[in-house]
């Protein structure tokens, strides 16, 4: 039996967090923090007296400040207080999925506070746990199994990890595999950008035959989605068939890649009609791609041809996006001279975008190669 103080002072952290939960639902949040820290510096006093008792009790109090800080996004003190909810947990000897929970919720704080590495093995501390639970708890977690492994293919992607990027698509793929049906449409897009991003990810390491072979997955799902959802699907099916494009382009299959390149032009036109600002530097990138298809070809008139439609939509989009695409069109312009047989007096204007770019480093490389390619040009 405990002593009076001991009964007032539960009575009076009970009280304190009900006025600090209110005090957070009206928005007034120094009042909030002062109940809530004065609720916790009761229930460390009485863990004192009944450590068993009272211990959950300083866990809880940690918990809601830890939530009151992340709702203000004031993340190094929610992590803190995250952190010692952890550490109390485990000494009660909580569930561990509460546990579980608390390292999640650590994780995406650090997620949005860009400490990725911090984020990554706070979501893998989760994840460990998650998935060492008894069967019957599968269905519970399954959405945070799912989301946890979508953030670390993000966050590892965004740190140049490539194998545990790849891991993370995997295990997606192995949980969305089981519940996808065909009677079922549920899943089915998620599915359909894991398969993106992953072949995304073989595409940007060079991984072509691994690339083409994920892309066609979901290039196959993507148009079932599109066939139900005309417009939500059209600028991820674009980006496949351009990458597409660039795959077989390299593997010399000139069929499959004019077809894709064609699709993929299709796609993003008729995307810029309702976007141009957004989608007429996609156009222009895929005539830049069909202009060095048809230049491998030796077909010279035809890659003239989408050069200039390339360098056309350049300037129209500077123009009117007050000079964001001034690098671009100084680098597409140069590559007119070099690859494309237009006159060197096209440099002259190169020159004069390239003056007013800030990024002088960037300014620097560039203008080195127009010194070097009107050296070879007198040479010549």
């Amino acid at each position: 039996m405990y002593n009076i103080e001991t009964i007032l002072e539960e009575i009076m952290i009970k009280t304190l967090k009900e006025s600090a939960e209110k005090f957070m639902e009206e928005g007034e949040y120094e009042q909030a923090k002062r109940m809530y820290f004065n609720a916790l510096r009761l229930s460390e006093k009485l863990v004192e007296v009944d450590e068993d008792k009272f211990l959950p009790l300083v866990a809880k109090v940690s918990k809601s400040i830890a939530t009151m800080y992340e709702e203000v996004n004031i993340y190094d003190l929610a992590i803190k207080y995250y952190r010692q909810t952890i550490s109390v947990n485990k000494k009660v000897g909580v569930d561990a999925e509460k546990i579980a929970n608390s390292y999640f919720a650590l994780g995406n704080l650090c997620r949005r506070d860009f400490r990725y590495e911090d984020a990554e093995r706070y979501y893998t501390r989760a994840l460990n746990i998650y998935l060492d639970l008894p069967v019957s708890k599968a269905d519970s977690i399954e959405k945070k199994v799912i989301n946890i492994y979508h953030h670390l293919s993000v966050i590892c992607g965004a740190m140049g990890k490539v194998q545990e990027t790849k891991d993370a698509y995997m295990q997606l793929l192995n949980i969305y595999k089981d519940l996808v049906t065909d009677e079922d449409d549920n899943h089915k897009p998620e599915l359909a950008m894991v398969l993106f991003n992953l072949g995304t990810l073989y595409f940007k390491h060079n991984r072509r035959n691994k690339a083409s072979e994920v892309y066609l997955f979901a290039l196959e799902l993507l148009l079932y989605l599109d066939s139900k959802d005309t417009y939500s699907y059209k600028e991820t099916i674009a980006h496949t068939l351009h990458n597409l494009g660039q795959i077989y382009t390299e593997q010399l299959d000139y069929p499959a890649a004019l077809s894709a390149y064609r699709e993929a032009l299709n796609h993003f036109i008729e995307l810029a009609d309702g976007n141009p600002s957004r989608y007429g530097s996609e156009v222009a990138l895929v005539f830049k791609h069909l202009a060095s298809f048809y230049k491998q070809q030796n077909r010279m008139d035809l890659a003239e041809y989408f050069y200039l439609r390339q360098i056309e939509l350049y300037r129209e989009l500077n123009h009117y996006n007050d000079s964001t695409y001034d690098f671009v069109l100084a680098s597409a312009i140069i590559e007119g001279v070099e690859h494309y047989g237009q006159h060197s007096i096209t440099l002259y204007e190169a020159e004069a975008i390239l003056r007013s770019y800030e990024d002088e480093m960037k300014v620097e490389e560039v203008l080195e190669k127009i010194s070097i390619l009107r050296e070879e040009m007198s040479l010549s």
